[in-house]
């Protein structure tokens, strides 16, 4: 038998349907944009968390069983960890919660004479009285908790004094600790080796190598925990469901801040810090000591992410770990919304900029490693750099002009 619905139902299912559409059309542009914002940053750093869990398994095999095999695999699982958390380092600088932690996972340059035996050589921060602690050869107490509380005031000017930990290159955890304790110093015995400590400074007994083995396991294994407690922070901090995390500040603010802080970050982390402090830096001091990823000869493949995250940020996108790609309501559509050319312009200078970031990673994997590239000498290799420089900071010019039209993106 057919069914009929009567008049007053049809009018009233049509006035929720208009309703609904009425309540999505509200939504302003720039508010979803924001959204998306918060949404990568939750996918960035959930992806961070992931593969370094992968890590720790990988060092947690290491170090059960340690062998050439077990030893190469921790090291590429550190690689990819590394590579995926570069990623999250657009959303620092705009987001005070970000910089408040930050240093915890990827504090660098760090004296690891601090940390365990290095080479007669060694040089470092001049003014540290703990450059050469060797906390693996102390007595101190390996135990997470008490890490990561040692760690906690690594800024002498934060306040509480903790004894070791009264200089920021005395760096206790994070990606960069785990880093040289995987590698060990990178000597330049050849011009395209990274650090080669053997796997036998983790066997223990009498073909164990670097003493102290077992202190040496347990650091690395307590780290590799820390560096997780960390990251879940992170997770946390950018959730959207809970109402006391920093995504509830974040929204809470008026959407021209919102904006604010993100378009800050892009500009800060493209210029200032990775034209600035990662590579003109280091070509100033055409010094290995100012290379982030120092110890594994990665540095190539950090730059590459950061100028990535800029990039893909700014079109709203995201690829996962796991292949997923997310995607939605973007930066550079809100621009284009008030001056289609300025994003033209933009989205081809970041086309440009990866260019030439590509251009740093050829050379890095086919012909010397970033440390050999800033050597004072080596005007090739510099010259590649330089050219990074340079489009970064042409991107960056843009990215200023993004910033300045905020108060009129926000009204979108």
């Amino acid at each position: 038998m057919e069914k009929h619905i009567r008049p007053a139902l049809i009018c009233a299912f049509a006035s929720l349907a208009c309703l609904a559409g009425t309540k999505a059309e509200e939504t302003p542009f720039a508010e979803k944009v924001t959204r998306q914002y918060v949404e990568i940053a939750s996918a960035r750093y959930q992806d961070s968390y992931d593969t370094a869990r992968l890590l720790m398994d990988a060092i947690r095999e290491f170090v059960r069983n340690p062998s050439e095999e077990t030893h190469k695999q921790a090291k590429e699982a550190w690689i990819i960890a590394h590579k995926v958390y570069s990623l999250t380092e657009v959303f620092r600088f705009g987001n005070p919660n970000v910089d408040a932690w930050e240093t915890k996972v990827n504090a660098w340059p760090i004296d690891e004479g601090f940390l365990d035996y290095v080479a007669p050589t060694y040089s470092y921060e001049g003014g540290n009285p703990h450059a050469l602690y060797n906390l693996i050869a102390s007595e101190f107490f390996i135990d997470d908790g008490y890490i990561a509380e040692a760690r906690s005031e690594m800024d002498p000017k934060a306040g509480v004094y903790h004894g070791f930990t009264d200089n920021e290159t005395n760096v206790a955890t994070g990606y960069h600790t785990i880093e040289f304790l995987l590698w060990g110093q990178d000597l330049n015995q050849s011009p395209k080796e990274a650090g080669l400590r053997p796997y036998t400074d983790y066997v223990l007994g009498e073909n164990g190598t670097g003493g102290n083995m077992d202190r040496r396991r347990q650091y690395l294994m307590a780290i590799s925990g820390i560096l997780l407690q960390d990251l879940t922070t992170a997770i946390q901090d950018w959730k959207t469901d809970r109402p006391f995390l920093y995504s509830k500040v974040f929204f809470d603010l008026p959407v021209e801040q919102q904006l604010d802080r993100m378009v800050m970050g892009m500009g800060s982390l493209s210029n200032g810090e990775l034209a600035g402090e990662r590579i003109q830096v280091a070509l100033l001091a055409s010094d290995q000591e100012e290379e982030q990823s120092c110890f594994s000869d990665t540095t190539h493949i950090a730059i590459y992410q950061n100028a990535l995250s800029v990039q893909s940020l700014y079109h709203g996108q995201h690829h996962m770990h796991n292949g997923q790609k997310i995607e939605g309501p973007s930066l550079s559509e809100l621009v284009a919304k008030l001056d289609q050319n300025l994003d033209a312009e933009l989205t081809q200078k970041f086309v440009e900029t990866m260019e030439a970031a590509q251009g740093v990673v050829d050379r890095a994997e086919k012909i010397e490693p970033f440390d050999r590239m800033i050597q004072s000498g080596n005007e090739e290799g510099r010259a590649v750099l330089n050219e990074l420089i340079s489009r970064l900071k042409a991107q960056t010019e843009l990215i200023e002009k993004v910033h300045m039209m905020v108060p009129e993106l926000a009204k979108q």
